[in-house]
């Protein structure tokens, strides 16, 4: 899950005591929202500002202690925290309502961007697989309409929650692309490379400065990498990437999950926490999940908050 935390997105103190109200019993499952209002997609980076905008309004014009909901995913599949695991949500009606359920609130508006992405549905699905493992949370999930007055989440998003909440793409290759030769697309890094990428196969890209990213490192705050695609390549081409640490002799240890996969068209953004064992260094992967036919380019890689020692 690429979850985004308050500090992370600039999140505002709760007031309290409304804002700090616990769950009182565990919840029954999870309520999907959409704001409700237009909007508009826009980069990843204008995300986080887009959240602290939906917590003034919640705070100061709707007059509530905090944004309402427990958790909001953006277009491109991150998962911005709002009142998280613990802190009773408001968005969804009424006390009683917002006891029984979390709440997960959709970038999706009734104008403008109306229908989710796969990566909004993928993170969605993270957010209700998250509030199950961690919450806990039973494995009812529903609407805003369910149980109250309302149209939201829309009906694009209310036909995906009641058709079962599925994750639009499968992370597995099919036997017949596994038994197909398949075109290679070459990869080019910051730091210039021609890797070939070929399907279902990781490839490692080291980071620049290694020595900076050499353990015992702790990463406060997020790690930036961006990724760029070829226009021309197949609109059902996807790719997954992880972040791991290795020893650059041939061992990689994963330890922050796979992510994806994703198209492989247009530019796709990733921000993820890290830690670097001893004598580890961090490293970058990627690979094709199906059949890549265009260059894959590497723009940024930028690192934003503290390293630490140990």
């Amino acid at each position: 899950m690429k979850l985004v935390t308050r500090a992370q997105w600039g999140a505002r103190q709760y007031r309290t005591p409304g804002g700090s109200t616990p769950y009182s019993r565990a919840r029954r499952g999870v309520k999907v929202h959409y704001l409700g209002t237009g909007y508009t997609d826009r980069p990843h980076t204008a995300c986080a500002a887009y959240v602290r905008k939906l917590q003034d309004s919640h705070m100061d014009g709707n007059g509530w202690s905090d944004i309402g909901y427990s958790f909001v995913v953006c277009t491109h599949g991150y998962v911005h925290e709002g009142r998280g695991l613990r802190r009773r949500n408001s968005a969804n009606g009424n006390t009683s309502l917002n006891e029984q359920d979390y709440a997960v609130c959709a970038l999706v508006g009734s104008s403008g961007l109306t229908e989710p992405t796969d990566d909004q549905l993928d993170g969605i699905r993270d957010a209700i697989e998250y509030c199950r493992e961690e919450g806990p949370a039973g494995d009812w999930i529903g609407g805003h309409r369910d149980g109250y007055a309302t149209s939201c989440p829309g009906d694009a998003l209310y036909a995906w929650v009641h058709a079962g909440a599925a994750r639009p793409r499968s992370t597995e290759p099919t036997q017949s692309e596994e038994d197909t030769d398949m075109p290679i697309a070459k990869l080019h890094e910051t730091n210039p490379t021609d890797t070939e990428l070929e399907l279902d196969e990781w490839v490692g890209l080291a980071f620049k400065d290694a020595v900076i990213h050499s353990g015992p490192r702790t990463l406060v705050g997020p790690l930036y990498v961006q990724l760029t695609f070829g226009q021309d390549s197949a609109v059902d081409a996807e790719f997954t990437v992880r972040f791991v640490s290795t020893d650059n002799q041939g061992g990689s240890v994963s330890g922050y999950g796979d992510l994806g996969p994703f198209p492989a068209r247009g530019t796709h953004q990733f921000l993820h926490n890290v830690n670097v064992p001893t004598g580890k260094q961090l490293r970058f992967e990627i690979k094709a999940a199906s059949p890549l036919s265009a260059p894959v380019i590497l723009t940024h890689r930028l690192v934003t908050g503290d390293w630490l020692n140990g």
